[in-house]
Order: C-alpha cells, then structure tokens, then sequence
C-alpha cells in the first residue's frame, strides 16, 4: 500500500482529501502545516507528498526546500496544490523542484488520477535504475576479477622463477620477466587510473546542478595550443603501438585555445585513439580530423575495424565491455563511459558511428568558449 503524506492548513480540505485517498486504498499521513510534516516525511518516507503553499508556521516551498537538504526525502516525489493559478506561480514552485502542480479547487477523481500518474513514473524511474545497478553489478563482477587477476598472475609468475632460478637466468630471460612486469604494472595502473577518474567525474557531475563553484574548477586551466597538444600526443601514442604509417592527421584549424583541462583532453585522445588501434589490424589506416563547426571544435577519430554493434553504441556504460566473449581484450569498459562523461561536463557532444566489419568514426564536439556563467570564476578567463 502506498504511503501518501497531505499537508494542508485548512482542516476541512485536508479531511476530505484523506478521506478520498483512503477510499482509493493510500495509507494516508496528515500535517497542518511544513513544522508537522518534516518529521513525517523523515520517519515514515513516504511515496509522495501533497502539499498547499501558503501556511502559517512553514510555507510549502520552504518545505520543498527543506526535504531536498536531505538524501532520504530528496526524491520524494513532491506536488503542490494551490489556488495561485498564474503562469508565474506555478513556474516559480515548478523551479524549485515540484514533480508537479494541482490547482484549487480539484475533484477527487482528478486528485487520484495524478497521483497515480506520478507513482507510475516514479516507479519506472526506479525500475530503470534498479536494472541499471543490476546490470553495472553483473558487469564489474565479471570484468573487475579478470582484470586484476590476469596482471597480478603474471606478476606472481615472474617474481616466483627469478626467485627460483636466479643463477640459471640469462639476461634475455631477466628481461623478459622485467617487460612482463612492467606490463602487468602498467596495466593494473591504468586500471587504477580509470576508475579514479570515473568516481570524480561522477561525484563532479553529481555537483553540477548544485553547485557551479564545483563545475567552474573544469575552467581553472586552458589547452592553449590545441593543435600541437594532440598532434604530439597522436605521435607519441603511435610510435608506443608502432602504428606510425597507419595514423593521418588533417588538422584544418591549427594551434586554438580550448577551455578544457589539457589532462581531460589527453584523457579523452587516449581511450578514443587506444580503441581505434586496439579494435583495427595494423597497416590500416586511423583517419584523425580537426575542425572548426557551427557547434565548436571537432575531433573526429576513423577507422576501419571491425566496428561496435549498433545496441552496443546506444548503451554505453561503465565496466560494459563489447563482445568480451567473442574477443580476448583487456579493461572493464571505462574508457569510453570516461569520453562521455567528461564531454557532457564541458557541455560538449559525443557521436559514435559504426557498421560491423567497416570500421567506427568518433566525434567529439568542445565548446571554444567558457560558458558565461563561469567565466567570471574561473580565474580570470573572459
């Protein structure tokens, strides 16, 4: 049975509300007023609330404010009923949260009918997500073992035989335990690397709608030459995979200055480009293009591998990896959940077009400019 509180000042509408909502089978909590209902709304959670604007003691929209302070009310679903029926009203309670607006005087029919429209999508909100945290648990746990432990076993390995057989090793056998080594590290850095990002940009997203101090510390460092900042890291992440011949850069714009961290930038380069190598055969060609469009600066990376499905391409998500059981390959699926979540901060967009068996074409779109709310904060940038 669901739990609806009604907080209403005057005693004869909230009885009859209470009233029809016990008719149609709510549990019903009842206050006078915002001071009587927060203790309500914290013990008790209910489904949703109902509530007037104006009353003596706490208003509805101090209210509002003040269960959204806290985690556990914050995502009660919250529905003022008023008799204010101007545009800007409703507007004005809309904006400070409210899922939605019942103007006085209402049925009871009405009444229950958007309550139960409401509780509706809240319950497929909570579907999703609850498939959503399924999915991401089903996925880290058959990734995340195999991805330390395949690393930590060679690593095992190595130091077990030169503690074994130190004496009898030659330096071609030292050597090829310290690459091994040196690999698996790497490997388990990387690792490491990615989801700490991941967290920070998650945490920082989380932010975003809160506080724009948080969002304006994106600004606090410019790539000031653009162009020579990825053509030298397109060079150097080629001559690391030997694919010097394979890589073209057609730069049409040149040295910019983009309002984005250099490390971000970098960042995304490296999961973009280590997939197009990763994921197509050597002597074919990675087509990386540099332009300027209507929406901002353009990075497009091609090539001709084997492709993403096209359900793969529409879900992408962290520790979610494509066809791990039809190819051997290495990571928990962060790199591009990354691309997509530092291109969102930056309010940028990210494309991905692929066909099995032809290759995938990636574009990045950055703004070139600070947005005008944070240009002011972020140290001085104009």
């Amino acid at each position: 049975m669901e739990t609806v509180l009604v907080v209403e000042d005057n005693d004869i509408v909230r009885e009859s509300i209470v009233e029809s909502l016990c008719m149609h089978g709510y549990s019903v909590l009842q206050a006078s007023n915002g001071l009587e209902a927060i203790p309500l709304a914290q013990q008790y959670l209910p489904d949703i609330i109902l509530s007037d604007i104006m009353m003596d003691g706490m208003d509805g929209y101090a209210l509002l404010n003040e269960l959204q302070k806290h985690p556990e009310t914050a995502l009660i679903p919250f529905l003022f009923m008023s008799a204010k029926t101007d545009f800007e009203d409703i507007r004005f309670a809309m904006n400070l949260g409210a899922d939605d607006y019942i103007t006085k005087p209402f049925t009871p029919s009405t009444l229950v009918a958007t309550i139960r429209t409401r509780l509706t999508k809240q319950a497929m909100i909570q579907s999703v997500l609850h498939r959503k945290i399924k999915e991401l648990t089903e996925n880290l746990a058959y990734a995340m073992p195999h991805e330390l432990r395949t690393p930590m076993t060679a690593i095992m390995g190595c130091a077990d035989l030169i503690k074994r057989n130190l004496d009898p090793l030659n330096v071609e056998e030292i050597l090829m335990c310290s690459d091994l080594i040196d690999s698996s590290v790497r490997r388990l850095y990387r690792l490491i690397e990615q989801l700490n990002h991941y967290a920070n940009l998650t945490l920082l997203e989380a932010e975003q709608a809160t506080d724009q101090t948080a969002v304006s510390r994106l600004y606090s460092q410019l790539t000031m030459y653009a162009g020579d900042t990825i053509a030298e890291f397109i060079t150097e992440e080629a001559s690391r995979n030997s694919r010097e011949e394979d890589i073209m850069l057609e730069d049409g714009i040149g040295n910019v200055v983009l309002p984005i961290k250099p490390y971000y930038l970098e960042m995304m380069l490296r999961e973009v480009l280590g997939n197009a190598i990763k994921f197509s055969a050597p002597k074919t060609p990675i087509r990386i293009t540099l332009s300027r469009t209507s929406q901002g600066y353009s990075i497009t990376v091609q090539d001709y591998g084997r492709g993403i499905p096209a359900q793969h391409v529409r879900n992408i998500a962290a520790f979610r990896q494509f066809d791990r059981q039809q190819y051997e390959q290495q990571g928990v699926g962060l790199g591009l959940a990354l691309v997509k979540k530092i291109v969102h901060l930056y309010g940028g967009t990210f494309t991905i077009q692929s066909m099995q068996g032809l290759g995938t074409t990636v574009c990045i779109v950055l703004p070139c400019t600070v947005p005008d709310r944070y240009s002011n904060r972020a140290n001085g940038i104009e």
